[in-house]
């Protein structure tokens, strides 16, 4: 078991999505893309007021159950995540972290603290004022999704959320 400490105040967990399809009254689509790495993950933007949940949906292969995961995350993530990630990427000669960081600062991104981790083929964004779904009712572990560099460059997944982050910046979402 893991062990996380909490350095900041958690916020109240926003209401569950249970399907990709059906969405609260205040909510709005505003992006999908399908991941087809390695099972068909289709990973969706939904905009709820201030905040943006994404959701995974998937179905599991072997017993044919729907799956649908949620992060949240403040809205303002969409224009921070891309620059955030390129920050974390450069390298120690050009103002980057120190060789083998692992995590980013973290940083108050909306009222939320947010930073970027290095997983094993990919990266986190973990939102260290969220709870983990997967850790109700126990101990505390942030929020965090996981993206894989090949969804993320070469599938599209980064491209699509700069998009969606230039749209926020301009006041269009």
């Amino acid at each position: 078991m893991s062990y996380y400490l909490q350095k900041y105040p958690v916020e109240p967990a926003l209401t569950t999505i249970v399907h990709h399809d059906q969405l609260p009254i205040d909510s709005i689509e505003i992006g999908r893309l399908l991941d087809t790495t390695e099972r068909e993950k289709l990973y969706v933007f939904v905009k709820r007021g201030q905040h943006l949940s994404i959701l995974t949906a998937y179905e599991n292969i072997k017993t044919h159950r729907y799956h649908c995961k949620q992060y949240d995350f403040p809205l303002k993530a969409l224009s921070w995540f891309p620059k955030a990630l390129e920050e974390f990427r450069k390298p120690p000669a050009a103002g980057g972290l120190h060789a083998g960081a692992m995590t980013g600062v973290d940083e108050r991104v909306g009222e939320e603290m947010l930073c970027v981790q290095a997983a094993t083929r990919g990266y986190y964004l973990v939102n260290r004022s969220r709870q983990s779904p997967l850790y109700l009712g126990g101990s505390y572990a942030p929020s965090e999704i996981s993206l894989s560099n090949n969804f993320l460059y070469k599938l599209g997944f980064l491209d699509l959320w700069k998009e969606l982050g230039e749209k926020y910046a301009q006041g269009e979402l």
